[in-house]
């Protein structure tokens, strides 16, 4: 990852409140919502930064398809969520939404590019099971119905740049599909 698109993931973290996992169920809670938000966020940094508008519009139609569908199941399945407070526990919109931007990172540019924003949504996932907002199978659910549309509107960035030196100079090369 380069320094731009770090320095773009770590400025929102450092200016939000002290989060403590020993403390109430609330500075988990405002993890995963911090979480929830930075992952598609990380996502469209990386369109931005590659000028990638196609991505951009793709990781848009994602977000906007995995949330529809989230919201749509929690209004069918009516599960009440572990704490009670309402029915809307089936699948989680948290979780759906952090996979949504790691998911298209992944597919859009590789793996690698895609660790930070996974662990993101893992613990976004972790978070939400934690303050009892839902039950594993709802984070679950969240991430199989971002895999599915990811799967299904995001296309693979297929051009590729690297840049490599060694004792014998510099090795530059370019990749595209046309």
């Amino acid at each position: 990852m380069n320094k731009k698109l770090f320095v773009l993931s770590v400025i929102p973290i450092s200016l939000c409140p002290t989060i403590s996992f020993a403390g109430p169920f609330t500075d988990i809670n405002r993890l995963g919502d911090l979480f929830m938000v930075m992952t598609p966020a990380y996502a469209l940094g990386m369109t931005v930064q590659a000028k990638d508008f196609k991505g951009t519009l793709q990781l848009a139609e994602n977000i906007a398809a995995v949330q529809v569908a989230t919201e749509g199941l929690k209004r069918i399945v009516r599960e009440e969520r572990p704490n009670g407070a309402d029915n809307l526990s089936f699948p989680s919109g948290h979780s759906a939404g952090a996979f949504s931007g790691a998911m298209f990172v992944h597919k859009r540019y590789g793996l690698k590019p895609a660790l930070l924003p996974y662990a993101m949504a893992a613990i976004t996932g972790w978070t939400r099971v934690y303050v009892k907002a839902h039950y594993w199978h709802d984070v679950i659910a969240g991430a199989a119905l971002s895999a599915l549309f990811t799967w299904v509107i995001v296309e693979p960035y297929d051009t590729k740049i690297s840049v490599s030196a060694d004792t014998t100079g510099f090795n530059f090369s370019f990749k595209t599909v046309f």
